[in-house]
C-alpha cells in the first residue's frame, strides 16, 4: 500500500480532498461496542491504515487515546501536521497492519477501525491479530467508500463517471495492477465478511448512501488521491490525464467556467464490516 501512497503528492491530496466519514459510521460502531455492556467503553482505540488521519481525528473526539497505524511517512506526517495537528490525544506510528499484535498490546484496545484500507491488506491472519488485541467486548470496525454509478444529477453526468472509471480500471486489470484490492471494493466487503466470520463470534454489515454537493476541483481532487488512479498514472505516463479528461467533460456539460463552484451531486455509499469480541 505505501507504495501507492508513500508519495507528498498523494498525501496532500488526501488531507484536502478525502472526505471526513459521516457520523453515522461512528454511531454504528458504538451501538455495536456499548450492546451489552453496562457502560461506555471509550479508552483506547487503534486506527490501522490511518493514512492522513481522517479516522484517527474523528475517533480522538471520543476515546481518550487513539494510535494510528500507517505504512507511509508521507501520509503520517501530513497526519501530524495537518489533519491531527494539536489533537493531544492521537499518537502516530508508521507500522504495516501486519504488525498490529506486535505494537499493540493483547487485550488492550477497546475498537480497531479501518478506514478505506483494509482491501489492501485483509486476511484471516489480520482479523485474527485484531481479535488478539482486542478486549472482551472490543470491535472491529472496516469501513469504506465508494461512488455509486446512479443518483447522479443525470444519466448523463453518470456514464461521463462510468466510463472514466471504466477506463482506469480495465486498464490496471490488464496490467495485473490494484486487481484483487480494487474487486474487494466493488463487492463492498463482501467477501472479506465471509473472512471475519470465520474469526470473530459476533459480526455484521452495514451501509448507507449520502450525496455530497462537489466542485468539479474536489472531484478531480478526490479522483487524483485514489490507489487506482495513481497506479493508471504510474503505468501509462505518456497518455493524457484522464481526470483533466473527466473534469473538461464534466464542466463543458455543466455549463459552467469556474471548477470551484459546487455543481455535482455525488453519491457516495458507505459501507462497513463489524466483528464484535465475545
Amino acid at each position: 500500500m505505501a507504495t501507492l501512497f508513500n508519495t507528498p503528492e498523494i498525501a496532500e491530496f488526501y488531507v484536502k480532498y478525502r472526505p471526513v466519514y459521516p457520523a453515522f459510521v461512528y454511531d454504528k460502531i458504538f451501538q455495536v461496542l456499548d450492546d451489552g455492556s453496562a457502560g461506555k467503553n471509550r479508552q483506547f482505540a487503534v486506527d490501522v491504515g490511518c493514512g492522513s488521519g481522517q479516522s484517527t481525528r474523528q475517533l480522538a473526539e471520543h476515546f481518550d487515546r487513539v494510535l494510528g497505524l500507517d505504512s507511509s511517512e508521507a501520509q503520517l506526517n501530513e497526519a501530524r501536521t495537518k489533519f491531527c495537528s494539536g489533537v493531544s490525544n492521537a499518537v502516530f506510528r508508521c507500522e504495516t497492519a501486519d504488525r498490529l499484535s506486535e505494537v499493540v498490546e493483547d487485550g488492550s484496545a477497546d475498537v480497531v477501525t479501518i478506514a478505506t484500507a483494509l482491501h489492501f491488506f485483509a486476511s484471516k491472519s489480520f482479523f485474527e491479530k485484531c481479535l488478539k488485541v482486542l478486549k472482551n467486548g472490543g470491535v472491529m470496525a472496516a469501513y469504506c467508500y465508494s461512488f455509486k454509478m446512479d443518483g447522479w444529477d443525470s444519466a448523463d453526468v453518470g456514464r461521463i463517471f462510468q466510463e472514466f472509471f471504466a477506463g482506469i480500471l480495465q486498464g490496471n486489470f490488464e496490467q495485473g495492477v490494484c486487481e484483487q484490492g480494487v474487486k474487494h471494493v466493488i463487492n463492498k466487503y463482501e467477501d472479506l465478511f465471509t473472512a471475519l466470520v470465520e474469526v470473530f463470534p459476533k459480526t455484521e454489515r452495514f451501509s448507507r448512501t449520502v450525496v455530497q454537493r462537489r466542485s468539479l476541483n474536489e472531484v478531480g481532487g478526490l479522483i487524483r488521491s485514489l490507489g487506482v488512479y495513481k497506479a493508471y498514472r504510474d503505468r501509462n505516463p505518456n497518455c493524457d490525464d484522464p481526470a483533466n479528461t473527466l473534469i473538461s467533460r464534466l464542466k463543458a456539460f455543466c455549463g459552467v467556467d469556474s471548477e470551484d463552484e459546487p455543481v455535482v451531486n455525488m453519491p457516495m455509499e458507505y459501507f462497513m464490516i463489524i466483528g464484535k469480541k465475545a
